[in-house]
């Protein structure tokens, strides 16, 4: 380890035979423990880790698209030769982000990586940063989500926006949410979105928007195109505010129960993009991915490669086989997730459908949110499972 101690070693250790423990008794993934226990040896051991990365640490917040946004990045920086750590089971608090790199590390505290990515829980992004100096952050989208932990969504977006004041890191945000576009005006900033859609396609219907108001004048923006919830194109209708055109976007988005198409464009270059992926969300996660990828100078072969070869992680419009049936699996915290998620797999007039709901800590025990998910657009489906 890098300017290493005795006791950040044994931290290292530590937490490297609590993770072969939990393994070997089959109680988890040591997704979080191993990094309690680090931390408490040695406190400054993500530190000592995260520094040791040889290009950097990149970080992806927000509410939606974390997960799947951060596994296109990996794929990314694959296609492109780059050794990641990642912690792709979706441990994204303080503790798991530690567990992360200590058990990628060796036995000695040696950190053999290119960079380190990080999805980041909203709360946690400024914490981490007090730790670590993150390069850039990917912010995808801002809608109402655990509100038991965050409370209104003003709340989520300060959080969000300290986390990329700590170290003024160049931020890389949705261009079509407002609520995200707005922030951090004073940072380095890229932003990404949707210019046009493909011939015959038509935005979503949902109407699980947040309100936004420019920040120039306090009036409710006006849309000329709403894609899903409050994304999309908008404008103030009281003073000459409007959308950030995006440096980085997409033309002819084209959406499928099974997948997506679409032009991805960045300086003058169109690359054509197919991902296994359904739902407008999910061109949104790419284009998060796309965009930091550009602003990290990666090549568009990469990028392409990256996108079209990625394989879902656990729940993200996952494909498994059961009895002979192809199922896929779509996780869903929250209204504007279960909207779109329901509206990707309703293009499919044969589906059926299987529901289920908890209230684990870990999702968010207040409920309630599922009376605003449009799921009355399976009405005209096949029927249930």
């Amino acid at each position: 380890m890098r300017g290493s101690s005795v006791i950040a070693t044994l931290a290292v250790i530590a937490g490297k035979l609590s993770t072969q423990a939990i393994r070997m008794l089959g109680l988890g993934l040591a997704s979080n423990l191993p990094g309690k226990v680090a931390r408490k040896i040695a406190p400054s051991v993500l530190a000592d880790l995260a520094s040791q990365a040889r290009v950097g640490v990149v970080a992806v917040s927000g509410t939606n698209g974390k997960s799947t946004t951060s596994g296109l990045i990996a794929s990314i920086f694959k296609a492109a030769e780059k050794k990641t750590v990642h912690n792709r089971q979706g441990a994204n608090l303080l503790t798991g982000i530690t567990a992360t790199v200590v058990n990628a590390a060796s036995w000695s505290g040696r950190l053999d990586a290119d960079y380190c990515l990080f999805e980041i829980d909203e709360a946690a992004l400024p914490v981490v940063a007090k730790e670590v100096k993150i390069g850039a952050i990917v912010v995808t989208n801002l809608f109402r989500d655990q509100l038991d932990r965050f409370g209104e969504l003003d709340t989520t977006a300060k959080l969000i926006s300290s986390g990329i004041a700590v170290n003024n890191s160049p931020a890389i945000l949705n261009a079509d949410d407002p609520n995200v576009a707005q922030m951090v005006p004073d940072a380095v900033r890229l932003f990404y979105g949707i210019r046009t859609l493909a011939s015959g396609s038509t935005p979503s219907a949902d109407d699980n928007s947040e309100l936004a108001y420019c920040p120039k004048c306090g009036a409710e923006y006006a849309y000329k195109i709403r894609f899903y919830g409050q994304i999309g194109h908008y404008a103030c209708p009281s003073c000459a505010h409007k959308r950030n055109d995006p440096e980085v976007y997409a033309d002819n988005v084209s959406v499928t129960a099974t997948g997506s198409e679409f032009t991805l464009n960045y300086n003058g270059e169109s690359i054509e993009i197919k991902l296994a992926l359904p739902g407008t969300f999910n061109v949104y996660n790419a284009l998060a991915a796309a965009a930091l990828s550009f602003k990290l100078g990666l090549p568009s072969t990469a990028i392409r490669k990256g996108l079209c070869a990625y394989s879902t992680l656990f729940g993200r419009s996952e494909r498994v086989s059961l009895n002979g049936k192809q199922i896929l699996i779509q996780l869903i915290k929250n209204p504007a997730g279960a909207s779109q998620a329901v509206q990707a797999a309703a293009r499919d007039p044969h589906g059926r459908y299987l529901i289920a709901l908890n209230d684990n800590y870990a999702d968010g025990r207040d409920v309630s949110w599922i009376w605003d998910a449009d799921f009355e657009q399976l009405a005209t489906c096949a029927g249930p499972f």
